[in-house]
Order: structure tokens, then C-alpha cells, then sequence
């Protein structure tokens, strides 16, 4: 079966970077705005017959992309695709997957129902903030982690007395699975959010003294977990400078200010999102290009 690879607008640098380790082109797909801001998306190549695969991050502004994608899966499904498969390194409003005061949307679902609707035969996710988001989807789910590259880079990078930090009870699993491969001891920070932009670190559950900390969690938005867990651990006698792994670099609203105070080794994610400009701290990142290739790879392979 023929695969054909395009990239929306949201993070083409990405989408080549998959291409390359596919070893296949990048097919032309070009999204310009009308007069009125509406979207003008035009197919260059052919692609009937073909198994279509768009690569579309979902950050902000996340409507503005997630309809891209939609007219982009119709232009292709109308245009004869076989089929037709979103490839989202980053699912905006997954940290949505649940409703605490019972008067507010259930965003995960949203964003699911309207994909599902999108004439895609299936999409691809990597590292969702819950496992939990993808029974939101209507369509298969096919999901992808950074975590296996980011632990390998951290292999070269850090100090023997190191700690794997999870900032928050929600983070355990996750913290696990980076210090499993590490061979690396796992404490846990007690957080409490005090708004979307603030939260409060009420202690630490774990040796930490004397050890180099490494804070894991599945993104960092603007900082302020993060930020408050460092504080915690350092507080609790453990030895900057702290490492920062995320799957997702976020870094949005007060990010760059908050890292910038605290004393880092390195802020490490991988590229599910394109790089912020301006941002004054540490920042590695490492290429998710190849975990997403071989999701690609092995669809292909069982179609």
C-alpha cells in the first residue's frame, strides 16, 4: 500500500523529521487563510488509494489547528485516501478528561467527538496526560512515548546519586517508568492546586538528601508544578542543580520566568511542539521523530 505522509501548519519542521526516518517524501499540502480568516487548505499530490498520514500538533491556538486537521482529512478523504491517519504528538485539552464541579465540559470528549467525525480512520497520539483520555475516541488509538529516548539521554547525563521526583501523586506511574530503566529510587512530592496557573507543595514522601533530583512529568505548561516540586525537594536537603524531563514543552505564560528562578541542570522534552522563542533557561530537546516513524512503520506493515 502506498503511504502518503503531509503536514499541517502546526509544526512542519516535525513533520519532515518523520519523513526523513521513514524515507519518504514529504507530500506538498499548502494551508493559506482567505480575506476572512477561513482556512484554504489545497492537496498538491496524489494521494487516491493511499494511506494517508497527517501530522498535526495540537498546541495552541488548538482550535485553529484541530480544524485545519479536519479539512485536511476531508480534503484527503474526498480526494480518494484509502484511509486516513492523524499523527497528534500533542492532544490539546487532554488534561480535560474529567469534570470536578459537574458544570464544566468534558474538552478531552470534545476534541475526541470532533475528530471522530473528521473522516480519520484512526490517530496517534504520544504520551496523553491519562491513559483514560483515549476511550474519549470514537476511533483507534495508536500511542506512542518519549519516554524510552528521553530516559537514554538521560543515561549520558546524569550523577550517580540521582532521584527520579514524581511532582505530584498523579505522576507516579510515569516517575516509575523513567526509574526503572535508570535503575534510579522514586519519591513523591504532595501538591495542591490552588488555581490553573498556581499550586502548593505540602511535602515529600522519599529520600531525597544529598541526592540529585530529577522531576518528571508528562508537560510542562507554565511551570508552576514543577517549580513548586523543586522547591519542595530542595527544601527537603537535595542537591542542585535539578534536572527537568517532560515529554511536552509547553512553556506558556509565566514558564519562562518561574525555571528561570529555579537552579537547573537542564530542561529536557522532546519536540512534540515547536520550540518557544525567548525562553532564558537550560532547554534539550530530543527528537520524537523516530517513535512516531515506527508507529507509522508498523500500521503500514499490518495494513
Amino acid at each position: 500500500m502506498r503511504c502518503v505522509l503531509l503536514s499541517g501548519s502546526s509544526h512542519p519542521g516535525l513533520a519532515a523529521d518523520v519523513a526523513n526516518a521513514l524515507g519518504t517524501p514529504l507530500s506538498r499540502c499548502t494551508v493559506e487563510r482567505f480575506p476572512d480568516g477561513e482556512c484554504d487548505v489545497d492537496l498538491h499530490d496524489r494521494v487516491r488509494g493511499a494511506e494517508v498520514f497527517v501530522v498535526q500538533s495540537l498546541h495552541a491556538p488548538v482550535g485553529e489547528h484541530l480544524l485545519e486537521l479536519a479539512l485536511i482529512a476531508d480534503a484527503c478523504h474526498r480526494s480518494g485516501a484509502s484511509s486516513v491517519t492523524a499523527v497528534v504528538p500533542y492532544l490539546g485539552y487532554a488534561r480535560q478528561d474529567r469534570r470536578d464541579a459537574g458544570r464544566e465540559p468534558l474538552g478531552a470528549r470534545v476534541v475526541a467527538d470532533l475528530l471522530g467525525a473528521s473522516h480519520l480512520q484512526r490517530i496517534i497520539c504520544m504520551d496523553l496526560h491519562s491513559r483514560a483520555v483515549e476511550g474519549c475516541f470514537p476511533l483507534p488509538v495508536e500511542h506512542a512515548s518519549a519516554i524510552p529516548a528521553l530516559t537514554e539521554y538521560l543515561k549520558r547525563h546524569l550523577p550517580e546519586n540521582a532521584v527520579v521526583i514524581s511532582p505530584d501523586l498523579g505522576a507516579v506511574k510515569r516517575a516509575e517508568m523513567f526509574a526503572r530503566p535508570l535503575g534510579l529510587p522514586v519519591a513523591v512530592v504532595h501538591k495542591q492546586r490552588l488555581s490553573g496557573r498556581d499550586v502548593k507543595a505540602q511535602g515529600v514522601v522519599g529520600d531525597v538528601k544529598g541526592k540529585h533530583p530529577v522531576l518528571v512529568d508528562d508537560m510542562i505548561s507554565t511551570g508552576g508544578t514543577l517549580a513548586a516540586a523543586a522547591q519542595a525537594v530542595l527544601d527537603e536537603g537535595a542537591e542542585g542543580p535539578v534536572t527537568v524531563v517532560a515529554s511536552h514543552g509547553l512553556f506558556v505564560g509565566p514558564a519562562n520566568e518561574r525555571l528561570s528562578k529555579v537552579p537547573l541542570a537542564r530542561v529536557v522534552v522532546s519536540d512534540s511542539v515547536p520550540k518557544p522563542a525567548g525562553l532564558t533557561f537550560p532547554l534539550e530537546r530530543v527528537s520524537c521523530a523516530p517513535v512516531l516513524a515506527d508507529v507509522i512503520r508498523r500500521l503500514l506493515t499490518q495494513a
